[in-house]
């Protein structure tokens, strides 16, 4: 009797087994090679429907004491959005930030033309004055802003823009302990984390990165829709 049991349960094991390898046979079968190549299209199309993608982005950052997460933070926000970023300086010896983050850059200013970036943005940090009167920072900034391209500073580094007399008469921010120098300038000065003023996006500090990144973000997506359009 127990031989019989034995011998019902392992024919009901093979035939659930065949089931089984048929159903995914048929599966197999009712998939055709054109099925299969739409399905490998749909999927590539999902993969590059991304953004930002191929936007060329400019971070100029300090040689030393650039604030990390600003500089990081929309960085690489802007890369999984599929944007290509360069990071300059005013030397391309590796700069330290703030927390210990060290970076070289790809750039020279003096060798950038802001006719090559889709967006440039100005890092801050308790280095960045030393870029408030540097004239390629100047330049690559009025360049930018003459082209329509976005442009945007955070922390400190908004005075670079304010002594580039692009502030005068917008609103901006900046990091508090420079105040005075955007009014000095001419800016209206509000304190809010973010602020928009025609193509210009100035941020007062590191807690307002991620904010920053996604402002500049819609900003540059209605720069290259525009780009596209007049082509």
């Amino acid at each position: 009797m127990e031989e019989r049991r034995q011998y019902h349960k392992r024919t009901m094991l093979g035939v659930v087994a065949v089931v089984v390898a048929v159903v995914g046979l048929i599966y197999l079968a009712a998939k055709s090679p054109a099925e299969a190549e739409s399905t490998a299209q749909t999927r590539s199309a999902v993969q590059v429907k991304k953004p930002l993608e191929g936007a060329k982005i400019l971070f100029v950052i300090a040689p030393k004491n650039f604030r990390d997460e600003e500089l990081m933070t929309p960085k690489k926000y802007f890369e999984s959005l599929g944007a290509v970023t360069t990071v300059a300086s005013i030397s391309t010896d590796t700069a330290v930030g703030m927390l210990g983050l060290r970076v070289k850059p790809q750039k020279l200013l003096s060798e950038v033309k802001a006719e090559d970036y889709d967006c440039v943005v100005f890092v801050g940090g308790a280095g960045s004055p030393v870029l408030w009167d540097n004239p390629d920072a100047q330049r690559i900034a009025k360049n930018a802003h003459k082209l329509g391209k976005p442009v945007g500073a955070i922390c400190l580094a908004p005075v670079i823009l304010a002594r580039s007399g692009l502030l005068k008469n917008c609103n901006a921010t900046v990091f508090h302990t420079a105040k005075a120098e955007l009014i000095k300038e001419g800016a209206n000065y509000t304190g809010e984390p973010v602020v928009k003023c025609g193509n210009i996006i100035t941020a007062n500090g590191p807690a307002a990165a991620e904010q920053f990144a996604r402002t500049l973000e819609d900003l540059i997506r209605q720069y290259l829709n525009s780009a596209t359009q007049k082509k």
